[in-house]
């Protein structure tokens, strides 16, 4: 027999905007074993994903597992309810507790199918704020330091073109802010907290923040 084993995406979760989370797997027999890594699409062909990646998603790895055993043992349970009905000695008992448990375990497994892993509406509104700044719908958290400096500095760069008499630290500290602001406040207010965690900055951005409120 010949066993074919390799990597293969799958675990899709937190889509937002056409792009979400998926997470490679290595696998034999096409079936998911373990993680050898996580990644933001954007944009997907058949094995091929474009985006970036990012570390091991927890998230994503239990969706696999969570729709795979819950598949297998669903079925399992439900064959083994079928199959004792259609033998000499019916046992009512156990073909009522493969049924239960083969529907329990199906229901289970439409939930980590439909519904786990979708992201909340304060998860949405901020990946949108991220989508419209860096054009990855994704969350903060998901990008690397490099990557962060990278976006602060191209904000950075944006604003001084945009308000060449501006300073970005006072705009974002005065109480009358012009609103076609905002957007890049919020934007560089987070990205110089994430790279540079002083309090100084936590509050700065803790008020850019409450420009969205």
């Amino acid at each position: 027999m010949i066993v074919v084993f390799g990597t293969r995406f799958c675990g899709k979760v937190a889509a937002v905007n056409n792009q979400w989370v998926e997470s490679k797997f290595f696998s034999v027999m096409f079936i998911p074993i373990f993680p050898v890594g996580s990644m933001f699409v954007t944009n997907s062909d058949f094995r091929r994903r474009q985006g970036f990646t990012m570390a091991v998603n927890a998230q994503s790895v239990k969706a696999v597992y969570g729709r795979m055993f819950s598949l297998i043992f669903s079925v399992w349970f439900l064959f083994l309810a079928a199959d004792n009905y259609g033998s000499y000695e019916q046992d009512s008992l156990k073909i009522t507790i493969y049924l239960l448990l083969g529907l329990l375990l199906g229901g289970l497994c439409a939930y980590f199918y439909l519904y786990y892993g979708k992201s909340g509406p304060d998860d949405i509104a901020l990946r949108n704020r991220m989508g419209a700044l860096t054009g990855y719908y994704a969350l903060p958290h998901w990008f690397d330091y490099g990557q962060l400096r990278n976006m602060f500095g191209t904000l950075e760069l944006k604003y001084k073109q945009k308000y060449p008499d501006s300073n970005w630290k006072t705009d974002l500290q005065s109480d009358d802010i012009d609103r076609h602001k905002h957007m890049l406040l919020f934007g560089l207010a987070l990205f110089n907290c994430m790279i540079y965690d002083i309090p100084e900055n936590d509050e700065l951005y803790a008020k850019a923040d409450q420009l969205f409120s």
